[in-house]
């Protein structure tokens, strides 16, 4: 192997391309009402298999949460093998990591992906075991990576994702990189996701991916009809890690795909994991309407405040008739100022209405709230969770939890902290696997006084959280 690329002869071998999923080693904060870690489908080794399969090769899938025995498959790998791995910043570096070394000492090549790898893909080609890193949504990338370590691969555009290898030059790949590592845009930042359906066949067992949700279902599966978000919160990553865009895909397509897969898994409600899935209203009533007429389940998404102050009584009534039963709530804080530095744009004053209007709708509430912001008066820890009990007080089905502000990089926060000095962010793959929003990580944000009392309040707030 030379250059980060495979030989002629190595390419010939290429069998497989095995899916890692590592541990997120977060029972601590989401466990599920049986008592263990919610453990959602790696949708990205499904909606990534068909790019495996376009190219001729074999689409697998190990899953270290669900397999206690994933070291042994991963010992397993050789010459034929890629190993792909998706990668998010915290505890879950720590497996792609071990895992990694593992398969490239035994001859398979790695590749990774994932939110980690778009917000530090050159340092992260340099610190992981990786031949090669994909930023951005991975669909085109990894297409086309394989295409060139199976010799396929047609001759380079100027349009083509972003793709580092060990053979490539050090790069630091900024915000316009990362915009071109999301193909597919159509105006405005809204990409049409590429029509492909997802490989439910590389899940041998749906049942290991079945929750016991007390706001859903006792049976809840999860599904991703969109990914990134047009929003411009200050705090929040995912407009760097999306490019900028929102992604999403055909809502007759996911429906169908929706109701394989919960009768694979004989689920009785479904968990959208998109980051704002009421971004656009025409999109999720038809969503609603769709997935009520042919499935009829339960089903929980995310839904910004802004949003739901301006929805009508009406609407909202109708979302809970096709099914809603619980949205998660991103709220940050009660403080006005605060809410001005985190971007969210909406009325904080209307709080305790939002928490009644739904109540009445009989849609439970996540509500989310973050401490910590820079500047802050020390009060907003006390206003906090003074509005989160209040929440809770409205109606007890509603949840809150509570998390300690994490400066992303390329966030509006991180570039006015690191401007205005005195923070260490860490440096190294090791020192990010560390970061745990439920931690108090960065002294010189948090007052560490409130870091138990914060705890003990998720305990009473959420039953998903294992004080």
């Amino acid at each position: 192997m030379s250059g980060g690329m495979w030989s002629a002869r190595e390419r010939g071998a290429l069998r497989r391309v095995w899916f890692f999923q590592p541990r997120t080693q977060a029972q601590a904060h989401y466990s599920n009402a049986a008592g263990r870690e919610q453990t959602w489908t790696p949708w990205f080794a499904c909606f990534l298999a068909p790019a495996v399969r376009a190219v001729g090769l074999e689409p697998r899938l190990i899953d270290a949460r669900v397999d206690e025995q994933w070291r042994m498959s991963v010992a397993a790998l050789g010459e034929g093998d890629v190993l792909a791995a998706s990668v998010m910043t915290g505890a879950a570096i720590t497996d792609a990591l071990e895992a990694s070394e593992m398969a490239r000492a035994r001859g398979a090549h790695v590749v990774w992906g994932g939110p980690h790898v778009t917000l530090f893909p050159a340092e992260t080609l340099a610190q992981s075991p990786a031949h090669a890193v994909i930023p951005g949504f991975g669909y085109a990338g990894l297409l086309l990576y394989l295409r060139r370590l199976t010799g396929t691969a047609p001759p380079s555009a100027g349009s083509d994702p972003i793709i580092l290898t060990e053979a490539d030059a050090p790069v630091l790949a900024g915000p316009d990189v990362l915009r071109r590592a999301h193909p597919g845009r159509t105006r405005a930042g809204l990409i049409v996701a590429p029509d492909t359906t997802p490989d439910l066949d590389v899940v041998t067992d749906w049942t290991r991916y079945v929750n016991p949700d007390v706001a859903i279902a006792g049976r809840t599966v999860n599904y991703v009809t969109s990914e990134g978000c047009l929003r411009r919160c200050t705090f929040c990553s995912e407009p760097q890690t999306s490019g900028h865009s929102w992604y999403q895909r055909e809502i007759d397509r996911s429906v169908a795909t929706i109701g394989d897969m919960l009768g694979r898994a004989d689920a009785t409600g479904l968990k959208l994991h998109d980051p704002n899935f009421f971004h656009d209203q025409t999109r999720s009533d038809a969503f609603a309407d769709r997935f009520a007429d042919l499935v009829g389940l339960p089903w929980a998404a995310s839904l910004h405040p802004a949003d739901l102050q301006v929805m009508p009584d009406a609407r909202l009534r109708r979302l809970a008739d096709a099914g809603l039963c619980r949205v998660l709530i991103g709220l940050e804080t009660p403080v006005p100022d605060l809410v001005k530095l985190a971007g969210k744009r909406y009325d904080p004053a209307g709080i305790p209405l939002m928490a009644r209007r739904l109540a009445d709708a009989e849609v439970r509430g996540m509500f989310t709230f973050i401490v910590g912001w820079p500047g802050a008066d020390p009060s907003h820890y006390r206003q906090t969770i003074d509005a989160a009990f209040a929440i809770r007080e409205v109606w007890p089905e509603h949840q809150c939890k509570i998390h300690f502000l994490e400066p992303w990089p390329g966030t509006p926060i991180f570039t006015l902290l690191r401007r205005q000095g005195g923070i260490t962010y860490p440096q190294t793959l090791r020192e990010w696997a560390r970061i745990d929003y439920y931690q108090a990580q960065y002294a010189e944000l948090h007052d560490a006084a409130y870091t138990d009392v914060i705890r003990q309040a998720n305990a009473e707030l959420s039953p998903y959280v294992d004080a």
